[in-house]
């Protein structure tokens, strides 16, 4: 029976008092759902996109550059602005593309993401890539507790279990029934995820929802797809049977089983798998479907009620491949391939990222799957790993077993966590794996960049052009270096750097303008070296004393690195003060470091003073004994006989100009105009800019030394891309040793359908010749098409090839033509096991 209000004084007074602690407990139970940020983030994270940020929407000079912002960033290099909010594209002359990601970029479903509930990307622990189905409640206890005590201060906050939680069986059979906990879990699902919030972790879980193995909820609840005998229509990896979306009871099914899950469970971030299945099954299963509505709709529905149950504070992954269909439902979303514990699957995560790191932070956080650093990938590996998740700011995710992990592993993770607020400036999917990766950061008045060099060859060093104008820096200014990784001041420049990276490695070097006053150039902290730890920062430099306020970790060395003008490398650290805390300082030749150890994590004030000291200079001598040789069409590379004496470096000139800095005695140069005579220079300098005064010089035509023949895959391509995994030079798709048939190749290019291949070859050849067919890597499967085209015009197609064909030679007159376009596609059955290889493809002249 309803109660009636009286009117009476004290009634009224009840009802306050009830209306009163209904609010504060709607208001103090819906700040306890909310996600703990890192105290590091706390004051830097907005809950909504920018109104507008400049932006690129195709490359420039430079075609090996991908560029990220942090901070409200302005570059030359954007091509105009972006309006996430109307979905338009301004150029800066004032011209427009309306709907720039729905119809330019085909993101039918593209709404801006809502940060409110998840300001940041997740960051934490996932539990497949190192048990698979293997897991069991006490691994992840074990692995929670860790993350707990070492990686928590830092960010890592999310422990998700992947699968093997559920069901009686392994592999697919019957363990797609999310209504069966396995045995290896005997305390309960529910009793875990308590256990994980204990230790101030959010707890996650990973489920295939739309699919089901368990035939008696099958036919309980009625909620999937059958035949009219009662048979699965669709039994795929999802599972033996699949949700009818256009039925009421399959709604019912996902609201009951999200809600145990969430609510009665209390797990907080959900990875759902297999979706792309879901939606072309489908699409394949229309007409067996009773709603008018097209299956893109019908998904999305039970995605809509998959959000209405667990409720916005709780996270949403959307995995397998990249499930476009779920924009704007999704809080975030995988966008590649699985990854493996070695360097091919850090290459695809690396794939994953030059595909569609355009939708992060726009349309949802991209999740090019885990970061793995434990053995046997190299150290080198590992911090490659780590600079492509740290960089990036996608979501950030460790997989290994934790508490085996070794010290140097361990440091490697604590410099990248947690994922921060990074936003691509290219608002445009690449067609090559690029090597140079910008990070452009604003923050306290430090306007920097951090830039990722990576070496994606196993086998060989890289050597690598950072050119200020390429980068959109001032190509006339200094700009000091420090390498990250190495934890070293390497120098204050003009032009540009040349700089070698290790097979499959990354060189992580900051750039920061010369100021003609002392600066702070790097912290410790984490790789974007100071947007997560610096709180405030200001400076006298008639007093010569820089003070800051920094978030530091408990028992973490936290490092503070300075920078001197080039013209006052004699300064030096005085004295520092950060009241109650350890402090020590280093002096170096133009540059010093103050490290601050804290008991607790804490903000630290601190105080640097400088004064002036003592330098040192040498003269620098003249270098001798300058070779060139041509690399590819277009770029020379340099090299001379390392100097006796005492340098710091070398300056390189082409044509009279100066081109760029190396530290070492060679350097590669590109970008030239292979038809005419260029005139190289070279000289030694020293750490004040002091150059020597005569020249190591040589005149070098690149078009009187190319070779009658020379291998595409000896050249660098503008585009290079595959329809699975990456196209590999002289080797297989696979890694190993072209084959085609019974016949090996020691040159050419290995791909898969559908692939595209670009070479600028300037129009200096007569002919084209290759072996073309399937690798053997197909298995006999496959099915592809080759097509050659020049200058845009078909020259020639294979015609289908199939199964296990052996080569197909071809062999094209050319002359003339410029861009040379290798393409293959696939045989019409689509894509699988269409490993395709371009063997000995080269151009003679």
């Amino acid at each position: 029976m309803r109660a009636k209000f009286s009117g009476k004084p004290e009634s009224l007074m009840s009802l306050l008092f009830i209306l009163m602690l209904t609010a504060l407990f709607f208001i103090f139970g819906t700040a306890c759902e909310k996600k703990p940020r890192p105290a590091a983030e706390a004051e830097k994270t907005s809950a909504r996109l920018p109104e507008q940020f400049p932006a690129r929407i195709h490359d420039s000079n430079n075609p090996d550059l991908m560029i990220m912002t942090l901070g409200e960033v302005h570059s030359p290099l954007s091509s105009g602005t972006f309006y996430p909010y109307e979905d338009r594209f301004v150029f800066k002359d004032g011209g427009e593309i309306k709907n720039y990601f729905r119809e330019k970029l085909s993101i039918k479903y593209y709404r801006p993401i809502d940060k409110s509930s998840f300001p940041l990307p997740p960051s934490g622990w996932c539990s497949w890539y190192y048990y698979y189905q293997e897991i069991n409640q006490e691994e992840v206890k074990k692995n929670a507790t860790w993350l707990a005590q070492n990686l928590k201060d830092y960010g890592a906050t999310c422990c998700q279990i992947d699968d093997g939680w559920q069901g009686s069986g392994r592999g697919l059979g019957e363990n797609r029934d999310w209504t069966t906990i396995n045995d290896r879990f005997s305390e309960g699902m529910d009793s875990l995820a308590r256990f994980i919030k204990s230790l101030g972790l959010v707890p996650g879980l990973w489920l295939a929802p739309h699919g089901q193995s368990n035939e008696l909820v099958v036919k309980k609840s009625g909620a999937f797809l059958l035949t009219t005998e009662g048979k699965s229509v669709s039994s795929t990896w999802e599972g033996k049977y699949l949700l009818d979306p256009s039925k009421p009871e399959a709604h019912d099914y996902l609201r009951d089983l999200f809600t145990r899950l969430s609510r009665d469970w209390g797990y907080e971030y959900f990875k759902i798998d297999g979706q792309p299945i879901v939606v072309n099954e489908y699409r394949k299963h229309r007409n067996l479907i009773n709603s008018p509505d097209n299956p893109e709709t019908l998904y999305r529905r039970t995605l809509e009620t998959i959000r209405e149950a667990i409720g916005p504070q709780r996270y949403l992954l959307g995995c397998w491949g990249i499930p476009l269909e779920g924009a704007g439902i999704m809080n975030g979303s995988r966008t590649g391939g699985d990854v493996v514990p070695a360097w091919e699957g850090f290459l695809t995560a690396v794939e994953a990222t030059m595909n569609y790191y355009f939708l992060h932070n726009i349309v949802w956080y991209c999740d090019p799957d885990v970061m793995l650093v434990r053995y046997p990938l190299t150290l080198e590996m590992a911090r490659a790993w780590a600079t492509l998740q740290g960089l990036t700011g996608q979501a950030l995710l460790a997989s290994d077993r934790m508490y085996d992990l070794p010290e140097e592993r361990v440091e490697i993770l604590r410099r990248v966590f947690p994922a921060v607020d990074v936003r691509p400036f290219d608002l445009f999917p690449s067609k090559r794996f690029k090597r140079i990766w910008d990070l452009k950061i604003n923050h306290l008045g430090r306007v920097y960049d951090v830039v990722g060099c990576f070496n994606y060859d196993r086998d060989k060093t890289a050597g690598i052009l950072l050119r200020w104008q390429d980068l959109g820096l001032e190509e006339n200014s200094l700009y000091h270096v420090y390498d990250f990784w190495n934890r070293e001041y390497l120098g204050c420049w003009p032009a540009g750097f040349y700089v070698e990276v290790p097979p499959a490695g990354v060189r992580v070097l900051t750039l920061m303008k010369d100021s003609g006053e002392p600066l702070l150039l790097s912290t410790s902290r984490h790789i974007t070296q100071g947007w997560v730890d610096l709180r405030s920062l200001s400076g006298d430099s008639e007093k010569l004393v820089i003070s800051g306020k920094s978030q530091v970790i408990k028992k973490d060395p936290y490092e503070l690195r300075f920078a001197f003008p080039r013209n006052q490398r004699n300064l030096r650290i005085k004295r520092v003060e950060a009241p109650g805390y350890a402090v020590s300082f280093k002096n170096y030749d133009g540059w010093a470091t103050v490290s601050i150890m804290s008991q607790s994590t804490d903000e630290v004030s601190w105080e640097v003073y400088f004064e002036k000291g003592e330098v040192y200079n040498f003269p620098p001598q003249e270098p001798s004994g300058l070779q060139a040789s041509l690399k590819g069409l277009n770029s020379v590379f340099l090299e001379w006989n390392p100097l006796y004496y005492l340098n710091a470096g070398y300056y390189v000139y082409v044509d009279g100009k100066l081109y760029l800095y190396t530290p070492v005695n060679r350097c590669l140069v590109s970008g030239l105009d292979p038809s005419k005579e260029h005139l190289f220079e070279v000289r030694t300098v020293w750490l004040d800019g002091t150059a020597s005064e005569k020249t190591a010089s040589l005149k070098f035509q690149p078009a009187g030394h190319l070779a009658e023949e020379i291998y595409l895959s000896d050249l660098e391509p503008e585009v290079l891309t595959a329809g699975w995994g990456f196209p590999q030079m002289d080797r297989a798709l696979s890694g190993g040793p072209l084959k085609i048939g019974n016949k090996v190749y020691q040159k050419g290019i290995g791909t898969h359908a559908s692939s595209e291949i670009i070479f600028d070859i300037g129009g200096l050849f007569k002919k084209f010749q290759a072996d073309v067919g399937l690798d053997a890597g197909s298995r006999g499967k496959g099915s592809v098409e080759f097509k050659v085209f020049g200058d845009d015009h078909l020259l020639w197609k294979s015609g289908l090839i199939k199964g296990e064909t052996g080569p197909r030679k071809v062999s094209l007159s050319i002359p003339g033509v410029k861009k040379l376009r290798l393409v293959v596609e696939d045989g019409g059955d689509g894509i699988d096991y269409d490993h395709a290889d371009w063997a000995e493809a080269r151009v003679i002249r």
